[in-house]
């Protein structure tokens, strides 16, 4: 490996979390604070396999694109793929390839120089966003060829960037990390006398730097543990889930999740394990 693509330890090579062809990994523990996530996906195979896109509260920076077959990044791109707010079809041709890193909403303006909400439902070009943060990151992404390549060149940017930044807002970081790890029901008024504000500072707080407010974010947070559980279930008893999760009841889930995905949670659970 040569030393330029060597920065620092290496991101973790064993995924833990898989759908089709996306694989995700847990970031280096430096990197947890600002870093939900590494993943990589990779359209594989004799024939396009479709995937539904979910509403995700988070920004990827993404280098992506058709790969030749030696994997030269060709006409592949850095971008931003913002904030998901519906669900949406994605089919990309045999061939296409994605390294990224989603980066949490409030690290998103210290890490990405990005106003999250600004770019909501849109991929672009990072260039076009921040071209004196991506055209050195993209010059050097165009020489890798593996995916642990590419992670690694983007944990070393992020790194970098985390050592030159001011950090996110204490309580801001705070609040958002306590509606992540609360696997129940989102309980916003609790959170906001906790940490000694209103409710309503705490929603303004989030909206003005992440552009969403907290209990639709915690509402995001749940169906996407919830998603995590079922993914390891032939056959997830919802009513089990329900509970676990903090809904009212099993009908309680299936509104949420059919108003978030789209779809059932049978047909969703049917459509990513048929991947």
């Amino acid at each position: 490996m040569s030393r330029h693509l060597d920065d620092g330890p290496p991101p973790a090579t064993t995924p833990h979390h898989r759908v089709g062809g996306y694989h995700e990994f847990a970031p280096p523990p430096d990197l947890a604070d600002a870093v939900e996530a590494l993943w990589t996906h990779e359209a594989a195979g004799a024939q396009v396999a479709v995937h539904r896109v979910v509403p995700d509260a988070a920004v990827s920076l993404c280098f992506m694109g058709p790969r030749a077959a030696d994997g030269a990044p060709g006409a592949a791109r850095l971008r931003v793929i913002g904030p998901v707010t519906a669900p949406q079809l994605f089919a990309p041709p045999i061939g296409h390839r994605m390294e990224a890193l989603r980066v949490k909403l409030e690290w998103c303006r210290p890490l990405l120089g990005v106003a999250p909400w600004e770019h909501a439902n849109t991929e672009p070009l990072y260039v076009d966003v921040r071209p004196d943060l991506a055209a050195p990151l993209e010059a050097r992404l165009m020489t890798s060829r593996a995916p642990a390549d590419a992670l690694r060149l983007m944990v070393a940017f992020v790194r970098g960037r985390l050592a030159r930044n001011d950090m996110a807002c204490g309580l801001l970081r705070a609040s958002m990390e306590s509606l992540r790890r609360g696997a129940g029901a989102p309980r916003v008024g609790e959170l906001a006398r906790r940490s000694g504000v209103s409710e309503r500072h705490l929603r303004r707080l989030m909206v003005n730097e992440t552009g969403i407010a907290p209990r639709h974010f915690a509402r995001i947070q749940r169906f996407h543990a919830l998603l995590r559980a079922s993914d390891l279930a032939p056959r997830p008893s919802w009513a089990a889930l329900a509970a676990d999760y903090g809904y009212a009841d099993q009908s309680h889930l299936i509104r949420d999740v059919r108003h978030l995905a789209g779809v059932s949670p049978a047909r969703l659970h049917a459509e990513r394990i048929a991947e």
